[in-house]
């Protein structure tokens, strides 16, 4: 019985400091158009099971002031329009240091490139979906709505902002490949 209210207790503390309760993103049925001077990013988490009641908030850290791109939610997909060139992204899943992971892309005008959302070393996380995924990446797309912020997120953005920007402040000064999107992963 002990053990159980331990775990109960635990769980309660780990989805407390989640964002699982940050609201809703809205599902729209705009197409995914990206602009000819312009690269898209899509960040999908395919899948509505595992870790349903989580979801994984990405901010752009490229620029002095970050900004919230979205919350990627089970079965879901965010696009996010950005200028030709290197970006940084940051996710923040727990509460702590061990939560936050930066990611990069290298983007070229006129390709959309995607991050997918899934549990990488027991956290929340994002991997880059390489060019040469393109069947597995059909799956995934098929397996996700296209979703913009709605005022509940921005409103969760707005509150949770300074604790966002002490998180960035973990950013490392490279981060590895493996977490970064090259220009040749467009398409």
């Amino acid at each position: 019985m002990k053990l159980l209210q331990t775990m109960l207790v635990a769980l309660f503390t780990l989805m407390a400091s989640t964002s699982a309760y940050a609201g809703k993103m809205t599902k729209t049925k705009e197409p995914l158009v990206v602009a000819p001077d312009k690269a898209n990013i899509v960040f999908m988490r395919p899948g509505k099971l595992v870790g349903a009641a989580i979801a994984v908030p990405v901010f752009d850290v490229t620029a002095p002031e970050s900004t919230f791109v979205g919350l990627v939610e089970a079965g879901s997909k965010v696009a996010y329009s950005v200028p030709p060139g290197e970006h940084v992204f940051m996710t923040t899943v727990f509460g702590g240091a061990s939560g936050v992971r930066f990611y990069k892309a290298n983007v070229e005008a006129g390709k959309t490139y995607y991050f997918r959302a899934h549990i990488i070393d027991g956290l929340w996380g994002l991997a880059p979906v390489r060019s040469t995924m393109s069947e597995e990446l059909a799956g995934w797309d098929k397996g996700t709505t296209l979703t913009v912020n709605s005022p509940k997120t921005i409103a969760w953005a707005e509150e949770n902002k300074a604790s966002a920007a002490e998180k960035r402040a973990l950013k490392p000064s490279a981060i590895d490949d493996a977490n970064t999107l090259r220009i040749e992963d467009g398409r």
